[in-house]
């Protein structure tokens, strides 16, 4: 069970977290793709396929072919300039976010 201090300091973490430039630069990419019907497209594919893949690799089927389109879809998409701005802002925020992670585990040493 979280206790009530540990709550509240997660729930200051979060806030600090959103008032990062990084996480801005992640809404503000994330909401362009739902601005660009093209890079909607592309990472519906991806998410299709990947599921898709996991699904085949399961049962113990072949993926080879799915990951041939995967990889096409991908080469699409870090060709396409919103969603190119959406990975780079992703890997920023995962930075951050990484980051306090580290630091969590280090107190905890």
């Amino acid at each position: 069970m979280i206790t009530i201090s540990i709550e509240n300091a997660a729930k200051e973490l979060a806030k600090e977290l959103k008032n990062t430039v990084e996480y801005s630069n992640y809404r503000q990419a994330y909401a362009r793709i739902k601005l660009d019907p093209t890079a909607q497209d592309i990472m519906t594919s991806m998410e299709q396929i990947q599921l898709k893949i996991q699904e085949m690799l399961a049962e113990g089927l072949p993926v080879d072919e799915e990951f041939q389109k995967l990889y096409q879809l991908q080469h699409q998409a870090v060709t396409n300039s919103t969603l190119a701005q959406f990975f780079a802002a992703q890997e920023a925020f995962s930075e951050v976010m990484k980051k306090a992670d580290q630091i969590i585990n280090q107190e905890l040493e």
